[in-house]
């Protein structure tokens, strides 16, 4: 008998599908999506989701619930998170009623807490992980997780959410503010130094994307980033070999990136910043994250809920 879940993480920059049969701690992949949707976009002017992006991730919700629904998965039964933007934004509650009036899907807005809970539940459902303690570095659109985890038996030891993503980053670098931006968050969260490693693994698109670049796919390889491994002086070697490129160049030379190249400089500079920061010496890039946890788990838990 067959155990069909599904699960959608709403980030600030994409919208993320993934379903399948998960039974006896075994998940078989039916649909896995990614959408571009942008709801980071213009986040920092007025704290609201801008109509364009609102309307990218209305479509690409719509798109998910009818896969589900062709699958025998019903939309309410989906789980469906969203994360930093949807903290931020003021109109958030009245665009999720609306998505959930015209696509069946009820959105629940997470925590900080809970992205690193999901996010490294995900991240080792890989069975290959063998550590036993592990660091790991989510970049989303919005927001940048950094969380220690004990992996047997599972425990967040600790975690760390810096208000930097690849689209506030992209902004701040088209406002020249970055430099300003970087290091008030690094003043603010001064903390973060206690968080250095020499292994980090990695997870989110920004990251993946970072690895087809390093490898020169133009095509997104799934099989061949997860659990690549790269060394420092690579992730800068390619910050320091595409940054200087512009987007529609970019776009040609690695067209997987679609709508992604918007924001791959500054997903570049949040993963290189980071990494100085956090003294790491060697990247290992996952292809499992949130979605992955939120499925696994099969609910939500209250104290996760953002209030």
């Amino acid at each position: 008998m067959k155990n069909l879940r599904a699960s959608i993480d709403i980030g600030s920059n994409s919208t993320l599908l993934l379903a399948g049969n998960y039974q006896n701690g075994k998940f078989e992949e039916l649909a896995n999506e990614s959408r571009i949707t942008g709801l980071g976009r213009g986040l920092d002017i007025d704290k609201a989701f801008i109509p364009e992006a609102m309307s990218d991730g209305l479509e690409a919700l719509k798109e998910y619930s009818a896969i589900c629904v062709k699958l025998g998965i019903k939309p309410e039964d989906v789980i469906v998170t969203a994360t930093e933007a949807s903290r931020v934004a003021r109109n958030a509650k009245d665009y999720f009623a609306k998505i959930k009036k015209e696509t069946g899907l009820n959105i629940q807005t997470i925590t900080s807490d809970a992205e690193a809970y999901y996010s490294a539940r995900g991240v080792l459902f890989d069975p290959l992980i063998k550590d036993k303690t592990i660091y790991i570095m989510d970049i989303g659109g919005a927001s940048t997780e950094i969380i220690e985890v004990e992996t047997k038996p599972f425990k967040i030891i600790r975690s760390i959410s810096l208000p930097m993503g690849a689209v506030r980053m992209t902004s701040w670098l088209k406002e020249k503010n970055n430099l300003d931006k970087v290091e008030e968050i690094f003043t603010k969260f001064s903390d973060i130094s206690s968080y250095k490693t020499k292994k980090l693994f990695c997870v989110a698109g920004t990251m993946t994307s970072i690895g087809n670049m390093y490898l020169g796919h133009s095509e997104f390889v799934e099989k061949e980033v997860n659990l690549l491994e790269l060394t420092s002086k690579d992730l800068n070697n390619v910050v320091e070999k595409y940054f200087p490129i512009a987007e529609a160049d970019i776009l040609k030379k690695f067209p997987f990136l679609g709508k992604r190249s918007r924001t791959i400089h500054g997903g570049m500079l949040v993963a290189k910043t980071v990494c100085d920061k956090l003294a790491v010496e060697k990247i290992v890039i996952s292809t499992y994250g949130l979605r992955y946890g939120t499925l696994i788990e099969g609910v939500i838990k209250h104290e996760f809920l953002f209030k």
